[in-house]
């Protein structure tokens, strides 16, 4: 078995001044959202809110792997391949216009196993 940890740090709340936006339009765009959903190979494994890391268990071999929320907006799709026994890690968060990200994990957001 191999496995996925994707882990989401605590953001600061912004806004690009591209979104000058109606307030209402606004509130319903970037609203708090409590948890992102992660689909791997276009089926939903779980959720991840602020601050949490999850680890997901998979087969070895090619995988599609990203975060959407409200059903819309969508990261972009990751292509990842994982061998026996292989662990890799992503940082998910959003960019300043409201849009998940997500991405392989450098050496300085590393997760320690627990």
């Amino acid at each position: 078995m191999s496995a996925i940890r994707i882990l989401r740090p605590k953001q600061p709340w912004s806004v690009s001044p591209a979104t000058v936006l109606p307030t209402a339009l606004l509130f319903r765009l970037f609203r708090f959202h409590p948890s992102y959903t992660v689909v791997l190979d276009d089926h939903p494994v779980g959720k991840i809110g602020s601050e949490q890391v999850r680890v997901f268990e998979v087969e070895p071999g090619e995988h599609r792997l990203h975060i959407r929320f409200v059903e819309v907006r969508s990261s972009k799709e990751l292509q990842i391949s994982l061998k026996e026994g292989e662990e890799r890690q992503f940082v998910c968060g959003s960019n300043g216009m409201g849009w998940p990200t997500l991405r392989e994990a450098s050496p300085e957001d590393v997760v320690s196993p627990n």
